[in-house]
């Protein structure tokens, strides 16, 4: 008679054990990516429907934000030293308690209370899920995982804010904000019962947030790759935050939506084959082509007014080229950091993202020449070949 497995896996099968652990690991991510994704789309609504001004529905937004920005810079560091997996439970339950402050209390001011509280779930959960996937893939095959981790992360982007419309058009808020308590209490519940690896430091003396901080900066190889970053991420910037006036200029038939659509499904299909691809091929030899297929995608997008037939294909190429190009360049970015500083390294590339200039172009005349400045930069990487190693 075969013997029954115990509570670490001992006496069973090791990749049923295994299956288990990502299964239940992926579960939580995409819970809590969904409610991250609904709370930014709807709490807007929510904030209008209380009686705030379109600003201050907007300000929300803006405090949650910043806010996991500023507070992802103390505990990045701390993901490192404790363990990604506490610190993203109290993510976890930071978005299950969240809402019910606002049953409770519906108001605006109790709104931005719940947003910033809110935000140290934004603050720990993103970097700690990467890390915690790093720690846990074996590791020659870190691409791979990073990539399916990125698929559960875009399936609660689709998930999230159309679930929420949906619960939305036949009840209330009240409801809504028991479904994001619920879901998130699962999120909590299905990462409590993941293993997660002891973490092992260099030194027992734990560094300050500061000192984490040079240390990640002190490995050279870091800086090309936070250029790549950044460049991929300034074109990202450019393309979301323009592409629905641009191309409802150039045909105001409802096609914004359909490259929306096209663009986030060959955003999953690239985390499925991409960092399967660069376990195989390296790293580099990635993020080169995929840098290349992200400068592809905004040169079709400034000549679709002459070439409107090719919208899908640029949708296609920014689709595969910036997801591509965030995941081989993250698991890059892992790869050549020490494990005691991965969460560390990851907030560097979350900060560099925050403060791109792409973020701060408002005016619709610079459109143009921002497509045409990402599609330069883009055919400079092609000639020059900067060294990334």
């Amino acid at each position: 008679m075969p013997k029954c497995s115990d509570l670490n896996g001992q006496n069973a099968n090791p990749d049923a054990v295994d299956w288990l652990k990502w299964f239940l690991f992926f579960g939580s991510v995409f819970f809590f990516m969904a409610n991250l994704f609904a709370s930014m789309s709807i709490y807007p609504a929510y904030s209008l429907s209380i009686g705030s001004s379109p600003f201050q529905a907007g300000l929300q937004n803006t405090l949650f934000s910043l806010t996991a920005v500023l507070i992802r810079f103390y505990l990045g560091p701390v993901i490192d030293q404790k363990g990604a997996k506490p610190l993203m439970l109290l993510g976890a339950f930071a978005f299950t308690t969240a809402p019910l402050l606002l049953i409770i209390n519906p108001s605006y001011g109790m709104l931005l209370a719940s947003r910033i509280y809110q935000s140290i779930g934004l603050a720990v959960y993103l970097p700690g899920m990467y890390a915690l996937t790093a720690q846990m893939a074996p590791g020659h095959r870190i691409g791979t995982y990073l990539g399916t981790l990125r698929v559960f992360f875009n399936l609660g982007l689709f998930a999230g804010p159309a679930a929420s419309l949906l619960l939305l058009n036949h009840t209330g808020y009240t409801s809504w904000f028991l479904l994001c308590s619920f879901t998130s209490l699962l999120a909590f519940l299905l990462l409590s019962t993941v293993k997660a690896p002891p973490v092992v430091l260099a030194s027992k003396k734990a560094a300050g947030s500061l000192t984490s901080y040079l240390k990640a900066l002190s490995v050279k190889q870091v800086y090309p790759i936070l250029g790549g970053i950044a460049l991929f991420s300034f074109t990202y910037s450019a393309a979301v935050s323009f592409s629905v006036v641009y191309i409802d200029s150039i045909n105001p038939n409802g096609e914004a939506a359909l490259f929306f659509a096209v663009f986030g499904a060959s955003g999953i299909a690239a985390c499925l084959g991409v960092g399967a691809l660069s376990d195989y091929l390296g790293r580099q030899n990635t993020a080169w082509p995929m840098l290349i297929i992200t400068g592809i995608g905004i040169g079709l997008l400034y000549l679709l007014p002459e070439l409107p037939y090719l919208l899908l294909v640029c949708a296609i190429a920014l689709g595969i080229g910036i997801q591509g190009s965030s995941l081989v360049f993250a698991a890059w970015l892992i790869e050549i950091s020490k494990p005691e500083l991965r969460a560390t390294t990851r907030c560097q590339i979350i900060l560099a993202v925050r403060i791109l200039p792409g973020q701060c172009l408002l005016l619709p005349e610079l459109v143009s020449a921002c497509f045409i400045f990402c599609l330069c930069c883009h055919t400079c990487c092609w000639y020059v070949q900067l060294p990334w190693v």
